[in-house]
C-alpha cells in the first residue's frame, strides 16, 4: 500500500503539473473505483473549473478545483496515478499502448478511471485490486473526513512530548500504534518495519513500556526515515509507481521490510518475519529484543 512518501511524491509531481489546468473530459473504466456519485453528475461539476492545489492527508489526495469541490482520492492496496500524452489507446480492460503499439509497464495496465486535460495530456488512475476510490467531496466533507486522522510526521503538531502522551495512554504493541492512523497519519507497514529496525525496538513492545527516552529517539528516527523516503520517492517492492510510471528507490535502503532470512545490516543476524496484528511484521531477533514485554 502506498503510505506517506510514495503519496506525497504523487501530490509533488501532481502539483507540478496540473497547477492552473482543467479536466476536458473523463472516462470510467472501472463503475468501482468511483464512490457515491453518478459519473455524469461527477463530469458536470468537474469539467471546466482550474485546478488549484494539490493536498495530502495521511495516505489521501485531494484536488482542489477553483468551484470549491474537491477530488478526494485513496490509493489503498495497488492504486497510483499516472500522466501520460493523450494519444495512448486504452482498451476496455484497462491495458494501454504506447504511439508505437507497445504495452507499457504491466505494473500500469489496471486504469480504472482516465481524466483528460486541456493541455493535451491525461491523468490515469490504475489499481490492480480495486480497492482504491474517487470521490467528489466539498471542504467541510474533506476536512471532516481530515479530521480523523492523527498529526501528520512532518507538522509541529507531531511532537516529543505527543508522543510520549501517545505512548503512555496505550498497550498495544508498538508497531499497531504507530500504523494506526487516528494516532500519526501516513505510517504503514513498510516504514513502521524500518523505524522499528532503526531504534532497536521490538514490533511487539507495549507502547506504554517505552520510555521518555525511546519516544524521543523515535520521534527523530520517524522524520528521518520519512523524510530520506519522500527524497527518495518512495519505495516499489511491489505496485507503487509515481506519475511518470517510474519506481522509488527507497527500496535499496531497507533494512528489515521483506528481508526475511537476510542479514541484518547491523549485527548479520537474519531477518525474522512473524504475523503482528495480521500484517507481515521483519525485524532483527537479535538487535530488536523484546527487553520490555
Amino acid at each position: 500500500m502506498p503510505e506517506l512518501p510514495e503519496v506525497e511524491t504523487i501530490r509533488r509531481d501532481l502539483e507540478s503539473e496540473l497547477i492552473g489546468l482543467k479536466f476536458t473530459r473523463v472516462k470510467l473504466l472501472w463503475p468501482g473505483s468511483l464512490k457515491d456519485i453518478a459519473i455524469k453528475d461527477f463530469e458536470s461539476i468537474i469539467i471546466g473549473p482550474k485546478i488549484v492545489a494539490v493536498h495530502r492527508r495521511a495516505k489521501n489526495l485531494a484536488i482542489e478545483l477553483s468551484n470549491k469541490y474537491f477530488i478526494l482520492m485513496h490509493m489503498k492496496m495497488t492504486g497510483h496515478l499516472l500522466i501520460e500524452s493523450s494519444d495512448l489507446e486504452v482498451d476496455p480492460s484497462g491495458k494501454w499502448k504506447d504511439a508505437s503499439g507497445n504495452l507499457k509497464d504491466p505494473i500500469n495496465q489496471f486504469v480504472r478511471v482516465i481524466f483528460w486535460l486541456d493541455n493535451g495530456k491525461i491523468m490515469a488512475f490504475s489499481d490492480l485490486r480495486k480497492f482504491g476510490y474517487i470521490k467528489l467531496v466539498t471542504k467541510d466533507q474533506l476536512e471532516k473526513s481530515f479530521g480523523t486522522y492523527g498529526p501528520e510526521p512532518f507538522s509541529k503538531d507531531f511532537s516529543i512530548n505527543f508522543l510520549q502522551t501517545l505512548f503512555a495512554s496505550k498497550k498495544q504493541p508498538i508497531k499497531k500504534v504507530l500504523m494506526d492512523q487516528t494516532n500519526i497519519a501516513g505510517i504503514g507497514n513498510i516504514y513502521a518495519d524500518e523505524i522499528l529496525w532503526e531504534a532497536k525496538v521490538h514490533p511487539g513492545t507495549p507502547a506504554n513500556l517505552l520510555t521518555k527516552d525511546d519516544a524521543d529517539l523515535l520521534h527523530g528516527i520517524i522524520v528521518d526515515v520519512l523524510a530520506k523516503a519522500v527524497k527518495l520517492r518512495g519505495t516499489s517492492t511491489s505496485d507503487y509507481r509515481d506519475t511518470k510510471g517510474q519506481k522509488g528507490s527507497y527500496e535499496s535502503e531497507l533494512k528489515a521490510y521483506r528481508r526475511t532470512g537476510l542479514p541484518c545490516p547491523r549485527c548479520k543476524t537474519p531477518i525474522k518475519r512473524i504475523s503482528l496484528g495480521g500484517r507481515g511484521t521483519h525485524f532483527c531477533p537479535n538487535c530488536q529484543r523484546s527487553e520490555k514485554s
